[in-house]
């Protein structure tokens, strides 16, 4: 399983566009995508939520919970 991260500090930066394009992308060449949306304004997860199609799958987490989300995706991989 490959794991792309988006990371900056400094807000409006373009990480969440970049992620959900690359994901769309992704999806669209035929390969299984999961968006883990972290961040506080959850903004993925809101371009999600206006989107008619449900791919590429997303999920709001805690960044708190991706450690363990994570190491279970590995192990069922």
């Amino acid at each position: 399983m490959k794991k792309i991260a988006f990371l900056a500090q400094k807000g409006g930066s373009g990480k969440t566009t970049l992620a959900v394009h690359t994901a769309v992308a992704a999806t669209e060449a035929g390969e299984s995508v999961v968006v883990i949306d972290t961040d506080p304004q959850k903004s993925a997860t809101v371009w999600g939520d206006a989107r008619s199609r449900r791919c590429p799958l997303l999920r709001l987490l805690l960044p708190s919970e991706l450690g363990r989300v994570l190491e279970a995706a590995d192990q069922s991989a």
